[in-house]
């Protein structure tokens, strides 16, 4: 059986000799503190995204720009005006390789981005909104992370003013003679929430990457590297696209770092520092669709989500499809019900001609199908995929393994609880290849880059987010080709099951065992609890009539 597991790790590629300077998690300061080497000049070009819709303070923004000391020939700005009436103003005093785009077709800030991105070949992208001042050394500072961490994604800095008196002719100057600095005292102004958070994680170092809503489209950065990993801008989104594109960069290996050097001037309050209620209010259920974690978010179970917790990959094949519907039933049974299932097989060989219907050697193939056809938590496949991105967990399921109704909790919990980039389990009856493993989005999305030669996939993401052996008694997994598959499946809640032991001991005590009940027990236990569901089939097979019979024997002798 070929094992069920991520296509890299299956080929086994290898790394060079040399170990490249990874970032664990998100400790970027272990790989570089921000402190340049003698002499150092930036290679890479950045392009500078401005989303512009009424902008009035535009040309300030501009004029900021047009006065950066990063090299004018690695540096690219396009507006895009979002459908703005009269048509925005850019000013006279404009960076030297500018571009201005109208939008022709959709709106919002989310829409102009993903216009402007696309227009862009820079190795940077920065977003910036058309409210900003940036210092004189703002695009250098957020850019030189880049040339040495290669998943980087900066915040810049933001000091909120609420009155200036600004012209683009000043703001050039002062930002070119480094003054724009002087004006205000910062320790006065408003402090935004996301300081509290860099106190908290040690600048974001101990966050494990999860508190990504800090990475905000007033004056953000990322490698085009990364970014390419993701879907883009979700253009459905007119507030809150700044947090999901985030929870992208997340789960697509991004590092989040904040430049406190990277200063900026915002020009009036944000948006949520006068309206907070509000905006959470219109964010809450986007967000909630779209990212599984943090999980307060997700405030009902028992529901189908656009971007699961967590996405099951099992494959089948012809042979092994008579297991499959009571593998994929077990999975959607689970107490953790935000998950999706994919089934890979040879789907596209099921065709709608004349067949033997008994016969058909493809016919547990169509069984499979036709029982999963009309739930739309089971999606259908032609080959194992590379990432199960966005969803932030993925779990390689052999069709010939079977879970218990807490396996994929107690799976989660542990890499989860664990901040694990992936765990193996010991499952019985398997070789190490074919087991059960729960991988870490994010932590794979990296470790990816770094698969060269004969590395393992498992020992980049030990290395990069850590990895462990499971045991089974967490996971609960069972070997199919040795299990009942003619009884019904049905979740059973934890704390029930525990109560269910707890009554059967009690009745045991109550009420022993008769001889041959007790002879029966300790047999089925020496053949480990093989013996007692071969007899079920058995019965089964005949129709209940062997149990009939002993409970009318067990009658008479009572």
């Amino acid at each position: 059986m070929i094992p069920v597991a991520y296509n890299d790790a299956v080929i086994r590629p290898a790394v060079s000799s040399e170990p490249s300077p990874i970032v664990f998690q998100n400790q970027w300061r272990d790989v570089f503190d921000g402190t340049l080497p003698e002499g150092w000049e930036p290679t890479k070009s950045v392009s500078v995204v401005i989303a512009a819709y009424n902008s009035a303070t535009l040309p300030l923004t501009l004029a900021s720009l047009a006065a950066q000391d990063y090299p004018q020939d690695l540096l690219e700005v396009v507006v895009v005006d979002d459908g703005s009436e009269p048509p925005v103003e850019l000013g006279d005093v404009v960076p030297e390789n500018l571009r201005l785009i109208r939008v022709e077709e959709g709106w919002g800030r989310s829409n102009a981005t993903d216009i402007g991105i696309k227009a862009t070949t820079g190795d940077i992208i920065y977003w910036v909104d058309s409210d900003m001042i940036l210092f004189r050394d703002n695009v250098r500072q957020h850019a030189k992370w880049a040339h040495f961490i290669p998943e980087a994604a900066t915040i810049g800095d933001k000091g909120f003013i609420e009155s200036w008196d600004y012209t683009p002719e000043t703001v050039y100057q002062k930002v070119l003679d480094g003054t724009i600095g002087d004006d205000y005292d910062r320790s006065t102004l408003h402090e935004h929430w996301s300081i509290q958070i860099y106190r908290d994680t040690d600048d974001l170092n101990a966050s494990h990457g999860r508190n990504y809503s800090t990475h905000m489209g007033a004056c953000a950065s990322v490698t085009r590297e990364v970014y390419d990993r993701t879907s883009g801008q979700d253009t459905r989104l007119h507030l809150g696209e700044d947090t999901e594109i985030a929870y992208q960069l997340w789960q697509a290996g991004a590092v989040f770092i904040p430049v406190h050097e990277a200063l900026t001037w915002h020009l009036g309050p944000g948006t949520v520092q006068n309206h907070a209620a509000k905006v959470a209010r219109v964010n809450d259920a986007h967000f909630a669709q779209r990212m599984p974690i943090p999980r307060y978010r997700r405030t009902s179970d028992n529901r189908i989500w656009e971007v699961p917790l967590v996405k099951v990959v099992v494959e089948v094949t012809p042979e092994t499809a008579h297991l499959a519907r009571n593998c994929v039933d077990r999975v959607l049974t689970s107490t953790l019900t935000d998950v999706h299932v994919l089934l890979v097989g040879p789907w596209s060989t099921l065709d709608e001609g004349r067949r033997k219907m008994l016969a058909d050697p493809r016919t547990e193939l169509f069984l499979v199908q036709e029982w999963f056809r009309t739930d739309n938590r089971v999606l259908f496949a032609e080959e194992v995929p590379d990432t199960v991105f966005p969803a932030p967990y993925r779990v390689d399921l052999p069709v010939t393994v079977g879970v218990t109704s807490d396996s994929l909790m107690q799976m989660y919990r542990q890499i989860d609880g664990n901040r694990l980039g992936a765990v193996r389990y010991f499952t019985p009856g398997h070789t190490k290849d074919e087991s059960v493993t729960i991988w870490d989005s994010a932590a794979v999305a990296r470790s990816r880059r770094y698969l060269d030669g004969e590395a393992v996939l498992e020992d980049l993401v030990d290395r990069i987010w850590g990895f462990e052996w499971g045991s089974n008694d967490t996971a609960q997994l069972v070997d199919l080709r040795e299990a009942d598959l003619s009884e019904r499946v049905t979740r059973v809640e934890p704390g029930v099951a525990r109560l269910e032991a707890e009554i059967a001991v009690l009745r045991e005590v109550a009420e022993p065992a008769s001889l041959p009940r007790q002879i029966a027990r300790r047999v089925n236990a020496m053949s480990g609890n093989r013996l007692a569901p071969a007899v079920r089939r058995v019965n089964a097979r005949l129709g209940g009539a062997p149990a009939a019979a002993l409970r009318r024997l067990r009658g008479i002798l009572r």
